[in-house]
């Protein structure tokens, strides 16, 4: 079904350009204010848990995807109905990119665009891409991630001569309920890893997923929490307020009024990160869909799931604001339990039945 394979390094890569794809523009953990970069880390260590318990799972059943495991832990029945809500879990992953994809640039560089263009450039763009394989996809993002981080650092030090450090205290101002559902919101998108639970058997070195996982997690943590600092010493409190905080901190930038309204800076990272995410999101669930109900190939499915991701994209958020609700409050309890119950269950089971047997593991 899928002939392609990559390294564990390219598996890092792509945990990387995952998380920060949409994330990076929103600014997870904005709740926590000054505090959001000690939201984010918090949010990391949260987050390990589920990654832990996961690739631990991947790892007992090497080889086997997600889909193949649940029937073999829960049987033919009960095993497609928890895949069934995992795909549709990477689904809503993958219209949100493409809500996000769309909202931005219509409010943002493509004013004037009429959005069925934007739609269709972002559509026909994740299906090539995902048509290809994952090894394609992995190639790609080497060189994509590479000229976003260049873009991060380079905008950090456009900003060095209106950072303001005392922006930045105090840490804590909010309530520190509030200060852990900021974490929370972060944890639930740093877990949003278990995605690559259908690409772990096309690793080349498939016991080096933890390892792989985790180093993109502490990176992609990095990256965000740098961003915030960014923010908030630009902006202040009042970074909060902005839907796009990164958008409004690179048009400020202004050195010796040559370098001015850099703004397409985080444009440009979104293009290629929330590409990447919508690109693997669609990827997983046409694979996904493939082994559910025994294809040849997974091709076939692209195309169709591809549409139906955009559409449900406009339906599910017609406005950025739905997204950002959705984001801050329901998010982090939606994902909880494809995040870390059914995993969780399905790995003590497995240890219980004594899983997988002999010969079924090769």
């Amino acid at each position: 079904m899928e002939e392609g394979r990559i390294s564990s390094s390219q598996l890092s890569l792509l945990a990387i350009s995952y998380l920060i794809g949409t994330t990076f523009l929103l600014s997870p953990g904005s709740q926590a204010k000054q505090g959001t970069w000690l939201a984010i880390l918090i949010g990391l260590g949260e987050a390990l848990i589920p990654v832990l318990i996961f690739t631990t799972l991947a790892k007992r059943f090497a080889g086997k995807s997600l889909m193949e495991i649940n029937d073999l832990v829960w049987g033919k029945i009960l095993g497609k109905l928890f895949s069934l809500v995992f795909l549709w879990y990477i689904f809503h992953l993958g219209s949100a990119s493409f809500a996000i994809f769309v909202t931005l640039f219509k409010t943002t560089v493509l004013i004037a665009t009429p959005e069925v263009i934007l739609l269709i450039s972002g559509l026909l763009s994740g299906i090539y891409v995902s048509k290809k394989g994952i090894e394609v996809i992995a190639r790609t993002n080497e060189v994509l991630i590479l000229i976003t981080v260049l873009w991060l650092i380079f905008g950090f030090l456009l900003v060095l001569n209106i950072f303001n450090t005392n922006n930045l205290f105090p840490v804590i101002e909010v309530p520190i309920t509030r200060l852990l559902w900021a974490a929370q919101e972060s944890s639930s998108l740093f877990g949003q890893t278990i995605v690559f639970m259908m690409i772990f058997p096309y690793l080349n070195r498939r016991k080096s997923c933890t390892g792989a996982i985790i180093k993109g997690l502490v990176v992609a943590a990095i990256l965000l929490m740098s961003s915030a600092v960014r923010t908030t010493g630009v902006l202040g409190k009042i970074s909060e307020s902005y839907i796009f905080p990164n958008y409004k901190t690179d048009r400020l930038i202004d050195i010796g009024s040559t370098l001015t309204r850099l703004e397409i800076l985080p444009v440009l990272n979104f293009l290629t990160m929330g590409f990447i995410k919508a690109s693997v999101s669609l990827y997983v669930t046409s694979l996904g869909t493939a082994q559910l109900f025994k294809l040849r190939t997974y091709r076939p499915v692209v195309i169709p799931l591809g549409i139906l991701m955009i559409i449900a994209a406009t339906q599910n958020y017609p406005d950025i604001s739905s997204h950002l609700r959705f984001v801050e409050n329901i998010l982090p309890i939606y994902a909880f339990p494809v995040q870390i119950i059914f995993p969780l269950i399905t790995l003590l089971l497995a240890i219980i039945r004594r899983l997988p047997c002999q010969g079924e593991n090769q």
